[in-house]
């Protein structure tokens, strides 16, 4: 017998012709609300494990509203809204949340949330409040506050338009961020994957590789995800003493690598804006609490800007000795000849920048007419030939080859790697810890690339895993011929080389690849695309020293605009 389907809203978006089974929601919340308890039940307060106990014994329509009332932005809502074909006696199963605990019904609030409910239309035919034209509803909700007593407003819309609150609301959120491990992700995930729109990579996701350890861990995480919502709010961001209070407010993280990395991008963000404000002092005080670029840098240019010369130089011989990023060791060549110059340092005291030898190998110059069409698909046409086969890749067809390759070493279940099931790959994938914690099964896949076997396991998980989700391989940009061609006359060595340095620190290394990739019958070149005006970027540089240090043939294309005739 065939399903009974229904239209689908993800969390207020409409998704037009879009249909799932009857019940897919319900089944949805179970499994979140299951799976966090067995993976987290010794964290959860004995409230918290209510909601899962008193969700349990729900009838099926009873299960049905609690998910909506859940989901649908409130926190009231009012009865007339709530209207769905598998809930056919709404009273009923309102009744039923009531009795266990699960939502209370017309129960007192404040004014300003009953108001709310209603629309201008009907607060003006209930309240019929005096000088209300032109008024928008903002104001129109403050007049009938000054007009109207609470006690009026309450009874008015609890006889005219009952609503409905849910219970646990707090206690669910705990749910999705143990479930999640963030608070930006959301039961919508489940419906995308259901949708088709993404598959996700199974992996095992079990209680001894759970994302927090700690009660204190999620109370942490939930700290630091309302902080960068403040962050976002740009009246806030103006506020000094503000900021200087959040930083001050938030709590220290344990030895959870996640949360050192959450902790401090977000000092580092308050650090900023309080040095665009105009407050070195404290802005210096909270970059000496990270180790993250770019904090070393930041704290050397204000230590430079209070005239502390002595310890910025220190600070950049620091950065010499052990720096990691890139940025911040071209920062450092720029900035020492100026605080030796400063300090008054003898040539023999000054630590000369090592010469770099000026990138790309090859440059020439190719003539278009101006046109809407890219010029990087331009270019790609004009140098396919007969003898040569050029596609525009950018940063796809590197990355690409580099998901494919380490497929399973990205989705080997790494303690804290995976919190829930819709991850493109483990949260330590981008940052440079990600070699590091899988050094072995790395290096023993790198060695492939000295044999033949390399291919296979390409090829394998090419058609094992076509079309799933994987944070490095975009799969519309890596056809069969291209992935082909690439196997076949990019050297290996080449490969090892370029993926050696992505492993340093793949969310850094993952973009600057040039444009396009030019193939011969036995060879292969990249080739960056610059229209008029245009020019290499620090990424892109950085690559292009890469390039010559290993041999790689890579060169500049300069696109210049042909003359109108007049």
């Amino acid at each position: 017998m065939e399903q009974n389907r229904q239209p689908v809203t993800v969390f207020g978006a409409a998704m037009t012709n879009a249909e799932l089974p009857a019940g897919y929601h319900v089944e949805n919340l179970t499994t979140l609300m299951q799976a966090v308890v067995t993976q987290y039940r010794d964290l959860l307060t004995e409230h918290e494990q209510g909601l899962w106990q008193r969700f349990q014994g729900l009838s099926a329509a009873g299960k049905s509203l609690f998910y909506r009332l859940l989901t649908r932005r409130g926190p009231l809502l009012r009865q007339d809204k709530l209207q769905y074909a598998d809930i056919p006696d709404l009273n009923a199963t309102l009744t039923e949340l009531a009795r266990c605990d699960m939502a209370s019904i017309n129960h007192p609030v404040d004014a300003e949330l009953l108001l709310a409910l209603l629309t201008r239309q009907e607060l003006v035919q209930r309240f019929k409040p005096t000088g209300h034209n032109k008024l928008n509803k903002p104001q129109l909700l403050a007049l009938i506050l000054e007009q109207t007593d609470h006690t009026r407003i309450l009874t008015t819309i609890q006889h005219a338009f009952p609503y409905v609150q849910a219970h646990y609301q707090d206690a669910f959120a705990m749910y999705q961020v143990c479930f999640f491990g963030n608070s930006h992700q959301n039961l919508a995930e489940f419906v995308i994957r259901d949708l088709g729109h993404v598959q996700y990579e199974q992996y095992r996701l079990c209680r001894d590789t759970r994302y927090f350890q700690t009660r204190q861990q999620i109370e942490h995480q939930i700290v630091y995800s309302n902080a960068r919502q403040q962050l976002e709010d740009k009246m806030f961001l103006q506020d000094a003493a503000a900021l200087i209070t959040l930083a001050e407010s938030l709590p220290r993280p344990d030895h959870h690598p996640h949360l050192q990395r959450r902790y401090q991008k977000t000092l580092l963000t308050i650090a900023r804006q309080l040095e665009r404000l105009q407050r070195p002092t404290e802005a210096l005080r909270y970059y000496r609490l990270c180790d993250r670029h770019p904090s070393r840098e930041r704290q050397v240019r204000i230590l430079k800007q209070q005239g502390d010369l002595e310890a910025a130089l220190h600070l950049c011989h620091a950065i010499e000795s052990n720096g990691q990023h890139p940025e911040e060791l071209e920062f450092v060549q720029r900035v020492l000849p100026q605080l030796n110059k400063a300090l008054g340092h003898t040539a023999a005291q000054q630590t000369k920048p090592p010469a770099h030898r000026k990138p790309p190998q090859r440059e020439f110059e190719l003539t278009f007419p101006q046109s809407e069409l890219a010029v990087e698909i331009q270019a790609a046409a004009a140098l396919s030939d007969e003898q040569h086969s050029c596609h525009y890749v950018e940063n796809t067809l590197f990355n690409g080859l580099f998901g494919l390759l380490f497929w399973d070493v990205i989705f080997a279940a790494i303690p804290g790697a995976f919190v829930n099931a819709f991850q493109r790959g483990p949260l330590d994938l981008n940052s440079e810890d990600f070699y590091p914690r899988r050094r072995e099964p790395i290096e023993s896949r790198l060695q492939t690339l000295r044999s033949a076997s390399w291919r296979e396991i390409v090829l394998q998980h090419y058609a094992d895993k076509f079309g799933r989700a994987n944070a490095f391989v975009y799969w519309e940009g890596l056809g069969q011929e291209l992935l082909q061609l690439a196997l076949q006359r990019i050297p290996p060595q080449h490969l090892e080389s370029l993926f050696r340095r992505m492993l340093r620190h793949p969310g850094l290394y993952r973009n600057g690849f040039p444009d396009l990739i030019r193939f011969s019958h036995h060879s292969y070149e990249l080739i960056e695309v610059k229209a008029p005006g245009d020019k290499l970027q620090a990424n892109q540089i950085r690559w292009f020293k890469h390039f010559q240090h290993t041999g790689i043939p890579a060169s500049v294309c300069w696109v210049r605009w042909a003359e109108r005739p007049t």
